[in-house]
């Protein structure tokens, strides 16, 4: 772990977790009645940082960072997989995608490159679990089978 990465780790405190985002389709050809778990063998995950804020607090005794984070996943047919993810042809068979707002304190202010290194893989443990229960809910209100995401592991 580099030292910037470690003043990160130690000093940043979730507060929340926030769904800011959510988009749920299943593709039009597709009742929910006849969605199969055969129809799912093509996934393309998405998870990016979208957006990193960060402000003084009102009291100004800490600082806060707000840290906008998408996570999706989408199921293409098996003759799109050999296009460009971002092919704006492509029609997925089922696509969920959120974004989130995590939120921490810190008594410090972090420099740029600190919460960069911080944000490609520690917001994702704090973001995790609530990306999941987004992906369960999604699939018990489409009526369709849930899909399993396992725990994030590094």
């Amino acid at each position: 772990m580099t030292p910037e990465l470690k003043k990160c780790v130690d000093n940043l405190l979730i507060q929340s977790v926030v769904l800011k985002k959510l988009l749920v389709e299943l593709n039009d050809d597709i009742d929910a009645e006849d969605f199969s778990d055969s129809l799912l063998g093509h996934p393309q995950e998405l998870r990016f940082v979208k957006q990193i804020r960060q402000f003084k607090s009102e009291e100004g005794e800490h600082w806060i960072y707000k840290l906008n984070t998408v996570i999706g996943i989408r199921f293409i047919a098996e003759d799109n997989i050999d296009k460009d993810p971002n092919d704006t042809t492509i029609d997925p068979i089922l696509e969920i995608k959120s974004e989130f707002i995590a939120q921490y304190e810190s008594a410090c202010e972090l420099t740029q490159d600190e919460i960069n290194q911080f944000s490609e893989k520690h917001v994702y443990f704090h973001v995790w679990p609530y990306w999941r229960e987004v992906i369960q809910s999604s699939c018990a209100r489409l009526g369709i089978s849930p899909l399993i995401i396992p725990p994030l592991r590094v």
